[in-house]
């Protein structure tokens, strides 16, 4: 989720902020996740009870004839029974009807009475891809409904249909406006889709006292684009009278980086004027450093010399980011920062490894340092964290420690950390397994896995691995081959293979057996062979009495398409009444699909 980037983009200050805003983000997630779902838990949760529900619910199965299925629906949406018009919005969408006659019945059950009906309407008219000026309306005021599932399922269908930004200004400002964090997030998100369009709505958005804040969110996340609302921030913050929010206008200033040099006096200013405000001192240095403050070395100085740990620290790290070549500065900095690994506070820790990772200092450099520091337990996530943050600058160095045991897991952490961006890492990774123990073996795979279908090129070594006499190994190549999906179907045969000689009759080999049916599954669910074989399995695995295995075997039953119908009938059964709320969710998202 783009806000979440946001806040682990910003670490070295964000820290301070995170607890109450990941609350928020929490919160935001579940309701995103419960908009698909809590409607669907709501009303599956008990069976047809009058033959036309029924008939309905039949439509979910097979192919339909289209027509025939309108007929039924478009009826069905005036039927009296609540039961009934949800079940009919469902269909629609599942369909994806999209003749106007139908997506007309939609729209005005978009704004039925029960709001389960309405968010299965709303889904229907994206999947019906209607975006009339209609239909755009009728999301517009259900983005601003009082019910948070209503709007936040408006505003993800009116993402979905990719909405002009300049269509949706006058309603998302209104929805920041309302500063009801588990839906404003969904508008946050749909203005960061829009990119630099979406900088008039941010600026207007700046001069409403409950949006700005929100406004600093998108910003922060849209990054240099959102350039040209740096006016507007810098008279936030020379206007703005509550410190509470002065951070998330730092965070968004520092985000914009360079371009926004013009907003330095403000924030020297806002750094005068919440002197005794921890986060503001922390932001705002930070900020002055991320935008390369020249007029500010004076503060940057004196919060250098600070008594405080925290603030002395990220003021070195600012001084040395505002005046490249300056050996000395950056040794300074580079010092406070790996003496900031060694903290007792963890968020300081978490400060100074991103501090490091971010420094302007010769290419490297920030490596060797952080690798050291690593060795410290308490030190060692946060500085896996920020060698990752180094992108392609840190899978070189990651590929030299590979070659070095004492460094090796280390060095996969962080490109596991990476995923994709470690494909270039892929050669390295086959180059250590023939001396790899097993339990390094199964870390090299994971990071593999990671890397995904860029990855493909280590097909034949992990289907080597399936041989091997370590269960861990096995498994962990065959979730490896998994991941790098449809470019792994060379695997195809020695996985039908192993299917077939799998022994079920052991936990062990029963897992396994499912390991390599979810695998083909995903690598080849158009062949035939595979999913004769596969189908059988799958449907076994989603009676487990395993959690795991059960959401596992229900992804492999997406993964396998329109082979896959033939288990939606367990599926519609596992979302209206498996013992796991996490069970259900994930049935109820895979017919969705």
């Amino acid at each position: 989720m783009p806000f979440f980037r946001y806040l682990m983009a910003t670490a070295a200050c964000a820290v301070l902020m995170q607890a109450s805003v990941q609350q928020l983000y929490t919160h935001a997630q579940s309701t995103a996740q419960t908009v698909a779902q809590d409607g669907q838990e709501q009303s599956q949760s008990s069976a047809a009870t009058n033959p036309l529900e029924a008939e309905i619910d039949e439509l979910l199965r097979g192919n339909p004839d289209e027509e025939a299925a309108a007929t039924v629906i478009r009826n069905a949406l005036n039927a009296s029974s609540d039961a009934v018009r949800w079940r009919a919005a469902r269909a629609a969408g599942h369909l994806r009807l999209s003749g106007p006659e139908i997506v007309a019945k939609l729209r005005g059950s978009a704004a039925d009475d029960n709001w389960v009906v309405q968010l299965h309407s709303i889904a229907a008219l994206a999947q019906a891809g209607d975006t009339s000026d209609e239909t755009i309306e009728t999301l517009t005021q259900g983005a601003l409904s009082p019910n948070a599932r209503v709007a936040a399922a408006a505003i993800s269908a009116l993402r979905s249909l990719k909405v002009a930004p300049e269509k949706l200004a006058g309603t998302l400002n209104k929805v920041l406006a309302k500063d009801d964090g588990a839906v404003a997030i969904f508008a946050v998100e749909a203005m960061v889709d829009a990119g630099a369009k979406a900088t008039p709505m941010l600026k207007a958005c700046l001069k409403e006292p409950n949006a700005a804040y929100w406004a600093c969110v998108a910003i922060a996340e849209i990054g240099p684009d959102a350039s040209g609302a740096v006016p507007e921030l810098a008279a936030f913050l020379d206007s703005h009278d509550k410190f509470e929010q002065i951070p998330a206008a730092m965070l968004a200033l520092a985000a914009i980086g360079p371009e926004a040099e013009s907003a330095e006096a403000a924030i020297a200013a806002a750094l005068d004027r919440w002197s005794d405000d921890h986060s503001v001192q922390i932001s705002g240095l930070y900020a002055l450093g991320a935008i390369g403050a020249a007029d500010s070395q004076a503060i940057l100085k004196n919060r250098a010399a600070s008594d405080d740990a925290f603030v002395s620290m990220v003021a070195a790290w600012a001084l040395a980011r505002t005046t490249p070549g300056d050996d000395e500065l950056t040794k300074k900095a580079v010092e406070r920062l790996v003496a900031g690994l060694k903290s007792d506070n963890p968020n300081l820790r978490r400060a100074a490894a991103h501090g490091l990772a971010t420094l302007n200092i010769p290419a490297g450099m920030a490596a060797p340092y952080l690798l050291e520091a690593a060795a410290d337990p308490a030190a060692r996530e946060h500085v896996v964290s920020a060698l990752a943050s180094l992108g392609d600058k840190a899978v070189p160095h990651a590929k030299k420690a590979l070659a070095k045991p004492e460094m090796r897991e280390l060095a996969l952490e962080v490109l596991e950390r990476m995923g994709d961006r470690a494909a270039d890492a892929t050669d390295a990774l086959l180059a250590c397994l023939p001396s790899a123990d097993p339990s390094v073996r199964v870390q090299i795979n994971n990071v593999l896995a990671s890397i995904g279908p860029q990855a493909a090129s280590a097909t034949d070594e992990l289907v080597a691995e399936l041989d091997s006499s370590d269960a861990r190994v096995r498994q962990s190549a065959m979730y490896a081959l998994r991941e790098i999906g449809q470019a792994a179907r060379p695997a195809r045969g020695a996985l039908l293979a192993y299917l077939k000689k799998s022994d079920a009759s052991s936990a062990e080999g029963r897992f396994e057996q499912l390991a390599a049916a979810w695998t083909l599954a995903r690598i080849a669910a158009k062949d035939q062979a595979v999913v004769e074989a596969v189908l059988p399995v799958i449907r076994a695995g989603l009676a487990s009495n395993s959690e795991l295995e059960r959401r596992e075997s229900i992804a492999a039953t997406a993964d396998l398409g329109e082979a896959g119908t033939a288990l939606h009938e367990t599926l519609e059964k596992m979302a209206a009444s498996d013992a796991s709320a996490a069970v259900q969710a994930a049935a109820g998202a895979a017919l969705a699909r």
